[in-house]
């Protein structure tokens, strides 16, 4: 399981560079650098390291140093007791934000856009260099894969993968990698209760059968997946708050509502058994590792997506959040709970 700096430094997505926040923006989701600090210390001191940045997040903001990358160095900077596993985005063709207009192409701009992603985020090397496939690159997937065969030759990252690739170009990335002497890692798709095309697709089932680990962003569709919203609740229970999404879009995913209610009670009911069960087996040994019991819709939704074989990548803006994503942890679904979901799902179109 991961955290993403999806929104850092990224004003549309509620991000403020100082001053104290009201309680009015606090529910419109506004976020100030000092909450992704406590977000990013407690996620690492609890044992979850791995992030997930790219050069285009919060790129707007990278001449006042506070881009996704510039705040992502300094929660490294203040809290130097914990490392994180980073990893980075290659995004290849968005020349007009990322590369002052100039065009992309060719090995070079592979190892140069981590070279400049690494400088900063005041590291010398990260974890996971990623390529980005969506858009069309100069020099093609050979291109593509020389160059982060020599991010790895240079030791500038750890390992390589991809986004966006469907199974063909997943498949033809590998025997790329494969002729450079190296295994591609991961690919990066969305993925949720409400986007299940990568599963229906065979594309998560492809990437496992590869070797290779799928990654998924957006694990919450934007909060239409973590049953928070619903026709009935369609402000997510914020005090004046506004809908987020249309009737007829929660209306069409009440049988989904209504199961992942079922399951998110169907798992609390069983952990608090097993936790019961494990406090009489430490009896003798001092009290059992805390997992969290009190579990919601949304963490049943994160917890689907590792069900199904992948890596979540929440999107993480404050300590509650940060809080809610650690109560994913020491539980899982059953085979029964993800059939559920997967049915009621189906049923509701997705």
């Amino acid at each position: 399981i991961g955290f993403t700096t999806a929104a850092w430094g990224n004003s549309q997505a509620g991000f403020v560079e100082g001053g104290k926040l009201t309680k009015k923006m606090k529910r419109e989701g506004k976020f100030l650098p000092g909450d992704l600090q406590i977000a990013y210390n407690t996620l690492l001191e609890a044992g979850v390291p791995f992030v997930e940045t790219s050069e285009l997040y919060g790129s707007t903001s990278r001449k006042s140093k506070l881009s996704a990358h510039h705040i992502l160095a300094r929660c490294m900077d203040e809290n130097k007791d914990f490392s994180p596993l980073v990893t980075d985005t290659f995004e290849g063709s968005l020349t007009k934000v990322l590369a002052n207009g100039s065009v992309r192409f060719g090995s070079r701009s592979v190892v140069k856009a981590l070279e400049a992603s690494l400088a900063r985020m005041g590291t010398s090397t990260i974890e996971l260099y990623q390529a980005d496939s969506a858009l069309v690159y100069l020099g093609g997937k050979s291109s593509l894969s020389k160059g982060l065969a020599q991010c790895l030759e240079k030791g500038d990252c750890n390992f390589v993968g991809v986004k966006n690739m469907g199974k063909s170009g997943v498949k033809s990335m590998v025997k790329k990698m494969d002729k450079q002497g190296y295994t591609l890692t991961s690919n990066q798709m969305e993925f949720s209760l409400t986007n299940r095309k990568a599963w229906k697709s065979n594309l998560i089932d492809t990437c496992k059968e590869l070797g290779v680990i799928p990654l998924v962003r957006n694990p919450l569709d934007g909060g239409l997946a973590t049953g928070k919203y619903t026709a009935t609740n369609p402000s997510g229970g914020e005090a004046g708050g506004m809908a987020k999404f249309k009737f007829e879009t929660l209306e069409k995913l009440q049988p989904l509502h209504s199961v992942q209610e079922t399951v998110a009670e169907k798992a609390r009911n069983r952990v608090q058994r097993e936790q019961r069960d494990l406090k009489e087996q430490f009896r003798r040994y001092g009290p059992p590792p805390k997992i969290n019991t009190d579990i919601t819709t949304t963490q049943v939704a994160i917890n689907y997506v590792i069900a199904k074989g992948a890596v979540p990548l929440v999107d993480i803006t404050n300590p509650q959040q940060a809080e809610e994503l650690l109560g994913c942890l020491g539980w899982g679904l059953s085979d029964e709970e993800v059939d559920m979901l997967d049915g009621a799902a189906s049923l509701c179109g997705y």
